[in-house]
């Protein structure tokens, strides 16, 4: 090709040179002298040569740090639109992840496929482990850091093994999105298989005369060498740099899938056959047949069927996954030939929302509720624990509304639940259907507040046993609480400044010595079951009385009673006078 320019441009300058005059020759001399004599102005930087598809000026960072979830996805939403209205043309993932929810790792791989550009990067940095192994693969190329792994994409449960047809279900959207990416990107769809399925035994293998190499099954190492593949493989050479490709001891092991009945294993081709009957892109390459022995060799083991993948760089270069390692922005600039690059973080705000709806906290929040709640009805009035009771409840809800994660559905069972509960507080005392009803609609919207997805798919099946879980935990722990600060109220500084002690206890000052009582008086007196007072305000059911000229927080025990109404005390609480109308 050089040649031919070279030949090109010789004929041009002979026709050129044969067709001017010595005049015009002398001209255009003089005048290449005159603009090489004019000083130039500074031309671009050079930039590092890189291949067209992903030569980028602007490249936006998107970094991806700790468990994936809602708020991951909506984050990354805004980013995206902000760093396109900046005008970026290049998207790197910067990937930090264990890993996380499906749904909305499904999610992230959508909004790379349909939003994001074409030159999309993701850059492990250092891990990317199940959803973010998913999220990686969905982008055009992946490069990683130095000392980077990533793969164990298999889907787990925190309640225990999923096994049979219930793990075969989650498996198969992930597998779809798994084998999806890789015909788009054009990585090997049972290396990739390999990440998320136990189960998947791969070799490597390579074309004698061409080089190729791709990684085959049981059922095609079969069909390609006429015999089965040997169990344990001894580690060869890499002419990659890789020492060696050994079956190596890192990766995680999982229970094999079995059956509904837990007796055999699930049949891997028909889980393929199924996992391929959803695919919409054609195959990257057709299966092996019996006419192609003798044209492949035998290179590597790379995964048994009782094994998860998990890659280093080097592994994910050699195995056509990776395509470079990036220590740093610079280097990340060189890589694209950019000139600028901009980070886009996730704001304070998105991490707030994430810790708060996080499931632990989540359920420390329904601890301080309850507690807060119970304290406030045994001691009427609203106080201290009833705001804070007030404020927990707000951030229950407010965190997964504003993460997109409440459901209109949850948000009205715990509206419900109050209301039916201040009926029966303020409308028909007594502890009856409605205020049974309102406790069951409030916990079951507390509950609610874990899910964010439809509960007819596993996920948010999944999400309401965290909730039921989280709840029944909450229940338990609220309880204990309750009777500890319930025994320690009136004894613990700071808790005895929310009990009004002259209200049901004994005159300050006094030590239990006969005669003091008489000598103060009733004033001064400890209120006792038939004392009579005057209400101050309506009971509702409660309210405020005065007794023996004190003024004290009271509770009706039947119907409402009106202010001005004679008052006797039926009993006293620790935190609560009951009283009744004074016949």
């Amino acid at each position: 090709m050089q040649r031919c320019a070279s030949q090109r441009n010789l004929w041009t300058g002979r026709c050129t040179l044969g067709a001017a005059t010595g005049l015009s020759l002398l001209v255009e001399l003089n005048t290449a002298w005159a603009i090489a004599a004019q000083p130039t102005a500074p031309g671009p930087p050079n930039r590092t040569a890189v291949p067209a598809y992903r030569q980028s000026d602007t490249i936006a960072v998107l970094t991806i740090r700790g468990e994936i979830d809602r708020i991951t996805l909506h984050s990354l939403e805004r980013r995206l639109s902000e760093a396109l209205r900046d005008g970026a043309d290049a998207i790197v993932l910067d990937i930090d992840t264990p890993g996380g929810a499906l749904v909305a790792t499904l999610n992230i791989c959508h909004l790379i496929k349909t939003d994001a550009p074409a030159n999309t990067v993701a850059w492990i940095n250092p891990m990317a482990y199940s959803a973010g192994t998913i999220i990686a693969l969905a982008c055009r190329e992946i490069v990683t850091a130095p000392d980077a792994s990533f793969g164990d994409a298999a889907p787990i449960s925190p309640f225990g093994v999923i096994a049979g047809t219930e793990r075969a279900k989650i498996e198969s959207p992930i597998l779809t999105e798994v084998v999806d990416s890789a015909r788009r990107n054009h990585y090997d769809e049972n290396l990739v298989q390999a990440f998320v399925g136990v189960g998947v035994e791969l070799w490597l293998i390579e074309h004698v005369n061409t080089g190729e190499k791709i990684f085959v099954d049981r059922q095609e190492y079969h069909t390609v060498f006429g015999r089965e593949p040997p169990q344990e493989l001894t580690p060869v050479a890499s002419p990659s740099g890789l020492d060696t490709i050994p079956v190596r001891p890192w990766f995680n092991t999982l229970i094999p899938q079995y059956d509904d009945a837990g007796e055999a294993p699930i049949d891997p081709q028909q889980r393929k056959a199924e996992m391929e009957f959803q695919q919409q892109l054609p195959p990257a390459r057709a299966p092996l047949a019996e006419t192609d022995r003798g044209k492949w060799r035998l290179i590597a083991q790379v995964v048994s069927d009782d094994r998860l993948l998990t890659l280093k760089p080097a592994e994910g270069i050699y195995y056509g996954l990776a395509t470079a390692v990036i220590s740093g922005d610079e280097q990340l600039k060189a890589y694209f030939g950019a000139r600028t690059l901009r980070r886009y973080d996730r704001t304070w705000s998105e991490s707030l929302v994430q810790f708060l709806t996080d499931p632990i906290v989540m359920g420390v929040l329904i601890v301080i509720f309850l507690v807060c709640f119970l304290i406030e009805l045994a001691a009427p009035g609203v106080g201290a624990f009833g705001a804070a009771a007030g404020v927990s409840l707000l951030v229950l809800i407010g965190a997964p509304w504003l993460a997109g994660m409440a459901q209109w559905w949850e948000v009205l069972l715990i509206a419900a639940g109050l209301l039916l509960i201040a009926v029966e507080l303020f409308v028909i005392p007594g502890f009856g259907v409605a205020g049974v009803t309102g406790a069951v609609c409030l916990l079951g919207g507390l509950v609610g507040t874990f899910v964010s997805g439809d509960l007819g798919t596993p996920a948010g099946q999944s999400e309401l046993l965290t909730g039921l879980t989280a709840m029944l935990t909450a229940l338990f722990a609220a309880g204990i609480a309750f009777w500890l600060v319930s025994r320690q109220l009136e004894t613990v500084p700071i808790l005895s400044r929310f009990v009004l002690k002259t209200q049901v206890g004994q005159p300050e000052g006094h030590n239990g010595e006969p005669g003091l009582l008489e000598a103060i008086g009733d004033v001064g007196r400890p209120l006792e079951s038939g004392d009579l007072g005057t209400a101050e305000t309506d009971l509702r059911p409660a309210g405020r009385a005065m007794f023996h000229g004190r003024l004290v927080d009271v509770k009706s025990v039947g119907d409402y009673i009106d202010r001005g109404t004679p008052l006797r005390v039926v009993s006293v609480g620790r935190f609560v006078i009951e009283v009744e109308e004074s016949k």
